[in-house]
């Protein structure tokens, strides 16, 4: 008479410090999104990726909301480190077109440079839970600060910048830049950066044809 099989056990998942099992289980999730897209990610989808138990996770983060706020938390902070690399020192007499340029190549090549991470961020805001959403919007609204900050500042002296939407200008920029970093994710070989970094000088340069008294 036969013997019944023995249920297959889940791998041995070795002990790792606390610190270093969050970054794992992170680093699955980035998985996951990049694999199956950001509505894959559960807490099961996390634990067998990881060979952990759902405890495991669970000592980590209280849901999958809480694993994705975490991710992109992360990756945010390493994007803007990738995008702090790109900017002069000191501002004052820098050519606005050459750091609107440099910016943009720089962006480029940390998305090339790092593609699951770039992915993770540029996810359509629609297809995240609300509370991620949330959060995503969020960073973007500091993001978008941050540039409103810098254009005002290069446009300090300029009369004839008075009227002009700062805040539309920033929101139509920065979706030119982000539609590129789709582009470079989806086909590099079409949109290298090359060819996104020229669209953008001209972008900048077509700008400040405008508001000539940013010249340094």
């Amino acid at each position: 008479m036969a013997r019944p099989r023995t249920p297959a056990k889940r791998p041995y998942a070795p002990r790792m410090a606390p610190a270093e099992r969050r970054e794992q289980l992170l680093d699955t999730a980035l998985e996951i999104i990049n694999r199956d897209g950001v509505a894959a990610v559960s807490v099961d989808a996390v634990a067998k990726a990881a060979q952990v138990t759902r405890p495991v996770v669970y000592g980590q983060f209280t849901d999958a909301d809480h694993l994705l706020r975490a991710l992109l938390e992360r990756e945010g902070r390493r994007a803007q480190a990738q995008m702090a690399a790109t900017l002069p020192d000191d501002l004052n007499g820098a050519d606005p077109v050459e750091v609107f340029t440099g910016v943009a190549r720089g962006y480029y090549d940390a998305v090339v440079g790092a593609p699951s991470r770039w992915r993770a961020i540029l996810l359509p805001v629609d297809g995240t839970p609300p509370a991620v959403r949330r959060y995503k919007e969020r960073s973007d609204a500091l993001v978008r600060e941050q540039f409103a900050q810098a254009i005002r500042w290069f446009l300090r002296d300029s009369p004839d910048a008075a009227d002009l939407d700062v805040e539309l200008l920033i929101r139509v920029l920065l979706a030119a830049l982000e539609e590129g970093g789709r582009l470079v994710l989806g086909d590099p070989d079409h949109y290298p950066p090359e060819r996104l970094t020229a669209m953008a000088r001209f972008l900048a340069e077509t700008f400040l044809h405008r508001f000539p008294h940013t010249a340094p």
